[in-house]
């Protein structure tokens, strides 16, 4: 559903700069923690993914932070306005899609959007031609919704939302049902919002399509945060890999396994792969080279291996199995 704020406007905080924060946020549905003991931060100004699979409580968060439903404990604001406390200020310049944004099948884009803003401020029926072009349904806009593809109705919910024109957008699983093209132009959007300086929380349980969008990400599974921060940092924490091509691979293999850096080396078709601890800095994977080197190994090519989201994700996935 598309979520209105009331209409008004208020003075926003500028002494935060996170657009969404928690503490301790829960709720529990009977004995089902939904959201647990959640602390989350959201940059202003950039494009943030609340990552984790179906059913891990994404869409309960978003519930919370819009006041549609009440936490158990925990603290929470959007934009320095705390939430359910100024609800009605905290949401004048939150533009939301929870679930899935549904319309009037019978009538136009244009008269949805002409109904939705109504609820608005005077100024939010003269956003609707602007919203409509932004999103690329101007040609579309007199059609009714039942002709509508999946895409073009996630378009369409998007211009709802600028209707208000939002300091920060919350999208849940904007990518959901979008082939390829649709998807790309969904990212392109969402990017766009951030170079005006808007705010966009998505929440995914798409990896490769969170690391193409966002600047951080919080990953989280049943109802717990497990990791959050810059997607490049976290990717720098994660378990480096070195592909070698050299002249001696059985020889370099011998030569670099002593080394209190390298936790494992596989032998590949052109050399070797090598993963080193967390965090390793670019001096030590250096040292292998001087390893290599001093060992008279010729050393073709070294090249670090860049993990991606997906297999970082999976890293601390395993662990947190081994864990439990």
């Amino acid at each position: 559903m598309d979520l209105l704020a009331p209409a008004g406007t208020s003075e926003v905080s500028t002494h935060s700069p996170w657009a969404v924060e928690t503490q301790n946020l829960t709720k529990r549905f009977g004995d089902n923690v939904a959201v647990n003991d959640v602390a989350l931060r959201v940059p202003r100004g950039s494009a943030f993914g609340y990552l984790g699979p179906n059913g891990a409580g994404k869409t309960t968060l978003i519930r919370l932070l819009l006041g549609l439903t009440r936490a158990n404990s925990g603290t929470m604001s959007l934009l320095g306005h705390r939430v359910p406390d100024d609800r009605s200020h905290a949401l004048a310049r939150v533009g939301a899609i929870v679930d899935e944004p549904r319309f009037f099948s019978h009538l136009t884009g244009r008269e949805n959007l002409r109904v939705l803003a109504a609820a608005r401020e005077p100024l939010a029926r003269q956003r609707i031609d602007a919203s409509l072009a932004r999103v690329g349904l101007s040609q579309r806009a007199d059609d009714r919704v039942a002709k509508y593809s999946m895409g073009m109705r996630q378009r369409l919910g998007v211009a709802a939302c600028l209707l208000g024109d939002p300091d920060l957008l919350m999208l849940d699983e904007p990518m959901n049902g979008l082939d390829p093209a649709g998807m790309q132009e969904m990212r392109e959007l969402i990017r766009s919002f951030v170079d005006e300086g808007r705010t966009v929380m998505l929440s995914s349980h798409l990896l490769d399509e969170i690391e193409r969008t966002c600047d951080a990400v919080a990953i989280v599974d049943r109802g717990r945060i497990v990791r959050q921060g810059p997607i490049a940092e976290l990717l720098g924490a994660a378990a480096t890999e070195v592909d070698v091509d050299c002249s001696e691979p059985a020889r370099a293999q011998d030569l670099l396994s002593v080394s209190r850096v390298v936790t494992s080396i596989e032998v590949t078709e052109s050399g070797l792969r090598v993963r080193l601890v967390e965090g390793a800095s670019h001096e030590e994977v250096a040292e292998l080279n001087r390893l290599l080197v001093l060992g008279d190994v010729r050393v073709y090519r070294l090249q670090v291996v860049r993990a991606s989201l997906e297999e970082w994700f999976l890293q601390v996935t395993s662990r947190l199995g081994d864990s439990a």
